[in-house]
């Protein structure tokens, strides 16, 4: 199974042309349409409904962060039984998984189904998903490859794998660990330098 990680934009400018199948990751407030991005998503199927898996969630690592909505192991879950099903119909099929960026939720479910495809050898895995990221920008959501540690039973092996690879990752892993010890009292803080950063002087 051949896989690649776009973004939303690439996904609208046509980058899912010849897919065989599609996840494709919206936000909970996401700026575009979902009509535009199903049609661009049926244009790249060929209106194939069974070939799409569209999933709801926001890029957060902890289950809930103010108004965001965290991914699931029913995601995670939902991921991994498509990318079987993909894989029995079109063992050489190209599945193409996308979000906003292209860096964290995306590159978290395609860790998933490359970890899935392989079976074992998690520092393969990884290497096979950062092989893609040759702007250095990718950081998979860490909520997501928990999850997918769990699904899959790798026991911790895929985050230490990645962990060991990536910087990005253990930055973006810290940010996490640290809100999740207090969520609500992270989002207001972050709330108010965000909005610090927006005043003019």
């Amino acid at each position: 199974m051949e896989l690649r990680v776009l973004s939303q934009q690439a996904v609208l400018d046509g980058g899912f042309e010849g897919a065989d199948a599609i996840v494709s990751i919206r936000g909970t407030a996401s700026d575009i349409s979902v009509a535009d991005l199903d049609l661009a998503c049926a244009q790249a199927t060929l209106g194939d409904v069974d070939a799409l898996l569209a999933l709801l969630f926001d890029d957060i690592a902890i289950p809930v962060y103010g108004s965001f909505r965290g991914p699931t192991m029913d995601d995670v879950s939902a991921v991994i039984e498509f990318g079987r099903r993909i894989r029995e119909q079109k063992p050489e099929g190209r599945v193409v998984v996308h979000c906003l960026h292209g860096v964290s939720w995306s590159a978290a479910m395609a860790l998933t189904l490359i970890a899935d495809d392989l079976g074992s050898g998690e520092e393969e895995t990884v290497q096979r998903l950062l092989a893609q990221d040759v702007e250095g920008r990718m950081h998979p959501n860490p909520l997501i490859v928990s999850m997918a540690n769990a699904a899959l039973f790798r026991y911790g092996a895929l985050d230490a794998a990645l962990a060991a690879a990536s910087s990005r990752y253990v930055k973006w892993r810290t940010f996490w660990r640290e809100a999740a010890t207090d969520p609500a009292g992270h989002w207001e803080r972050s709330r108010k330098a965000r909005f610090l950063r927006r005043t003019p002087e």
